[in-house]
């Protein structure tokens, strides 16, 4: 997009340079020819007045007489009253180009008549001026252009590329979009649209969740009040030996069906927010790791990371990204140390550990974490944030989606 406007900036300044350029070409040579045909009247009128004088003076209408009114670019023309005549033509005088001759013509008190001929002098005309002087400051109007361009292009096109980062982070899944709250309203107008999609994106989230744990509570909730009851029943001691086996017949059932209805409940949860977005935790484990990896190397420190479990599961990125994100910031302004990731999946949740590990090679919980700030998040996700007894890590637990 910059590139584009900015050539546009450039295309733009040049036709409006030539155009100009044009424009003034034609208004100047029309000033040019009219201020020109005033002077060859004028010259030609003074002409007639020194001829006539010198006339009545006794002098004659010679070439002698009419020399010193010639000039390189005119052409002096003497017709007698016997029709012959008598021409004197300026060294430069071009007969070829009548569109370019302005003449005018005295009348004698004798009857004789002189013309006077200019050809119109195009050097008059050279709005452009010198080819290389031209060309100068049409390069240099164009690297103005060019700079004008690339500073209007960039201011225009930020906006779009902050929207575009955003679209990326909403299709891996974060909810926590950086949007552009200026610039163009086509810019504001996406924006807000890629906000209504986080949010209803995030409330879906949080009521499939919240359907899961009501579904959890209402189906297994009688499911144990029952499993009780017959286990009461079971042990009556006035209870008939068949009716002792159909109780644990239905206890065996009762216990599969509160298995059946965990399963359900925990399978609603396996699946990822976004098929497409959804990574392997390899690859997933190793886009963070690299990314903040390069982020403390800028503060001299370093990041290792390892993957355990099921390294192939797939997990929605987005999530993870932004639950980490939350807690190594904190870490990068707050602690020191090197900083380790190791990822473990499972097939209902991710869990991670994070630890700071100090010059002797001692593993810790980061002293100080957002754990607010990434508790809410992974309340609206559906995780948990522990810390172990033995304080070596903070442990991050998240759903699989």
């Amino acid at each position: 997009m910059r590139e584009r406007l900015t050539t546009a900036f450039i295309a733009i300044t040049l036709l409006l340079l030539v155009g100009a350029g044009l424009i003034r070409s034609h208004a100047s040579d029309s000033a040019v020819r009219a201020h020109e045909a005033a002077d060859v009247a004028a010259t030609a009128e003074a002409m007639g007045a020194v001829i006539s004088d010198a006339v009545a003076a006794g002098g004659v209408l010679d070439r002698e007489l009419l020399r010193p009114f010639l000039t390189p670019r005119s052409r002096i023309v003497i017709k007698r009253e016997d029709s012959t005549r008598v021409v004197l033509t300026g060294a430069d005088f071009d007969p070829g180009a009548p569109a370019d001759q302005l003449a005018s013509a005295v009348i004698l008190g004798d009857g004789e008549e002189v013309e006077l001929t200019n050809v119109h002098d195009q050097t008059l005309e050279g709005v452009w001026g010198d080819r290389f002087e031209v060309l100068a400051v049409f390069g240099l109007l164009a690297i103005l252009a060019g700079v004008t361009g690339y500073l209007v292009a960039r201011s225009l096109s930020a906006p779009f590329r902050q929207l575009a980062v955003a679209a990326a982070a909403l299709g891996r899944g974060r909810f926590d979009l950086d949007l552009p709250r200026g610039g163009v309203p086509e810019a504001r107008a996406i924006a807000l649209a890629l906000a209504s999609s986080a949010t209803q994106m995030r409330e879906r989230m949080e009521r499939e969740r919240e359907f899961g744990q009501h579904a959890s509570h209402v189906l297994r909730t009688p499911l144990t009040s029952l499993r009780f009851r017959l286990e009461e029943i079971i042990e009556d001691p006035t209870l008939s030996g068949e009716a002792r086996d159909a109780t644990i017949g239905c206890l065996r059932a009762v216990g599969r069906l509160d298995q059946v209805a965990g399963e359900l409940v925990e399978l609603g949860g396996r699946g990822v927010l976004l098929a497409g977005a959804a990574l392997p935790l390899r690859d997933l484990a190793t886009q963070v790791a690299q990314r903040w990896a390069d982020v403390l190397d800028l503060d001299h420190r370093s990041l290792s990371a390892a993957v355990e479990g099921d390294i192939e599961l797939r997990f929605t990125p987005g999530p993870v990204e932004q639950v980490l994100d939350l807690l190594l910031e904190d870490v990068l302004q707050h602690d020191t140390g090197a900083v380790r990731l190791v990822f473990e999946g499972a097939a209902s949740r991710l869990q991670i550990d994070v630890s700071c590990v100090d010059a002797n090679g001692t593993r810790r919980a980061p002293a100080r974490a957002a754990e607010e700030r990434i508790q809410v998040v992974l309340d609206s996700l559906g995780g948990r944030l522990e810390r172990p007894a033995d304080g070596s890590a903070l442990r991050l637990h998240l759903p699989r989606r």
